[in-house]
């Protein structure tokens, strides 16, 4: 990782970058006082590096088990989802995912100062601890999020890969420094074969670049051993699998720092946002609708997303996987209220999913 003095010259890439990750369970804690987070105060003794490219290729398979086709969606069962979700089976197939914006079902914009009625359960809830209510939610390799999909499987971003060879994964847990939680080591990693970052290593202010974007950005982490999934601490997540999506209220849970260049926390937070029509987020270059979920947070809180977000599992109120934090609207110069973010969507690579993962 970046040393905290270069982060103004170096263009983090996406979310990922944060001045100090946690690889385990030492290193600076980040302190929890009310409602405000309050970022470490100095570096993670832990701190992760950038790993070398020799040491990158060796740590990460390049999936092509078969030509990527259109997803389609099967009526088998999602093998991934806990005994409590609501399984996928009898979900209609969907076209191949739309390279435009096309009609959606109730396609009536959200408020952004939506009534409290109007707003999801699961995101009105500020009393629950946050892991309870994201308990698919985990710490991948100590610098990015991720969600738990199968026992044996977590999906993450692929740009995470540019800063930790993903050997562990820490879950069940809302606080990523006091020993609690499991963690499972990572048998083998899956990159997306269509994915491509922007230029992340480029000098931001010489070259202008003010968010670096991702393309295809995901990211499959097979475990040596299966989590024990309880459905409370530890769940499985269901994938969701319409393309099309109305606009909706949707969060995140992770551990990503308070500000741009910080320090990772130590303490699980959620954020919640609302689904946009791709049209908002079309003035960022590198958006592109066909693989990615543009989002942004509402009144009063208008929440956005960080350095070390990356690779977060978005759900929707009825607890489905929707999206991965990929990247965020200014990401190269700022984390700011009110920012578009910008997650893969995961109804795109269904298809790939099934191929490498078999769910």
């Amino acid at each position: 990782m970046v040393a905290r003095a270069q982060l103004p010259v170096v263009a983090l890439a996406a979310l990922a970058a944060c001045a100090a990750c946690r690889p385990d369970a030492s290193g600076a804690a980040s302190s929890y006082t009310g409602d405000k987070y309050r970022p470490a105060s100095s570096p993670n003794a832990h701190a992760v590096v950038p790993l070398k490219s020799t040491e990158l290729a060796n740590s990460i398979f390049f999936s092509t088990p078969a030509p990527i086709q259109s997803d389609t969606v099967t009526t088998e069962a999602n093998p991934s989802v806990s005994p409590s979700s609501d399984a996928t089976a009898g979900d209609k197939t969907p076209t191949a995912p739309p390279t435009e914006e096309g009609p959606v079902p109730n396609s009536t914009p959200l408020s952004d100062h939506p009534e409290l009625s109007q707003v999801p359960p699961l995101f009105r809830d500020e009393t629950t601890p946050v892991n309870l209510r994201y308990p698919h939610a985990v710490l991948f390799g100590g610098t990015c999020g991720g969600s738990i999909i199968h026992p044996k499987w977590v999906l993450t971003a692929g740009h995470c890969t540019l800063f930790t060879g993903g050997r562990y994964v820490l879950a069940g847990t809302n606080n990523s420094d006091d020993g609690s939680g499991v963690t499972k080591k990572v048998k083998k990693l899956y990159i997306h074969p269509m994915f491509s970052v922007g230029p992340y290593w480029l000098n931001a202010e010489n070259y202008g670049i003010k968010q670096v974007g991702a393309r295809w950005d995901f990211l499959l982490a097979e475990l040596e051993e299966p989590f024990e999934l309880d459905g409370v601490k530890i769940a499985a997540v269901p994938l969701e699998q319409q393309t099309k999506l109305p606009p909706m209220f949707v969060g995140y849970a992770g551990y990503g720092t308070e500000h741009h260049g910080g320090f990772m926390r130590s303490e699980m937070h959620a954020m919640h946002l609302k689904t946009q029509p791709n049209s908002v987020c079309q003035k960022l270059e590198q958006y592109n609708g066909k693989d990615m979920i543009c989002a942004q947070g509402y009144a009063p809180r208008f929440d956005s997303a960080c350095n070390g977000d990356s690779g977060s599992g978005l759900v929707s109120g009825s607890g489905k996987l929707v999206g991965v934090a990929s990247w965020v609207e200014n990401d190269a110069i700022e984390c700011r209220n009110g920012n578009l973010v910008v997650f893969s969507k995961v109804a795109s690579v269904r298809n790939w999913i099934r191929q490498v993962a078999g769910l």
